[in-house]
């Protein structure tokens, strides 16, 4: 019964919005000169799910994913701190993604943004010789679109 309620709930916004021809299905059936032909057979009704997943992900504000974190620290020395570390780090590697954050009482300067952890070895590399005690940390809310 669970589990009909909750399709019933996915699949209400499907028959209140109808169907676009912008899929990811249509997408990857689209035939471009000079490029294979992908056919796809599903059953009936898997579509529109893949369709619900792919809008649900897009909406996500992130996912889990890997960050280098390079400095934590409390009070209002740590966001001077945490400001000086940003700086530093930006004048060395201009074009990395940093992310400046504060969880009450924390500071906290991470960078990077990677999918999984051993995508995040080549730069904590470069980064020990600025940063020696930095470490890779889990980190739930890494945008999708920085993979």
């Amino acid at each position: 019964m669970k589990n009909f309620i909750v399709l019933i709930l996915l699949l209400g916004p499907v028959f209140a919005f109808g169907q676009t021809d912008n899929t990811l299905v249509n997408s990857l059936q689209e035939h471009v000169a000079g490029e294979g032909v992908i056919t796809i057979h599903d059953e009936e009704g898997v579509e529109e799910l893949v369709n619900i997943q792919v809008e649900a992900n897009r909406r996500m504000e992130g996912v889990e994913g890997w960050r280098i974190q390079l400095f934590s620290g409390q009070g209002p020395t740590g966001k001077r701190n945490a400001l000086q570390v940003k700086s530093k780090l930006l004048n060395k590697f201009p074009d990395q993604d940093v992310d400046l954050s504060f969880t009450s009482p924390n500071w906290r300067v991470r960078v990077g943004n990677y999918r999984h952890k051993h995508e995040a070895l080549p730069l904590l590399n470069e980064l020990r010789e600025l940063f020696p005690h930095c470490y890779i940390v889990k980190d739930g809310n890494v945008k999708m679109n920085k993979f």
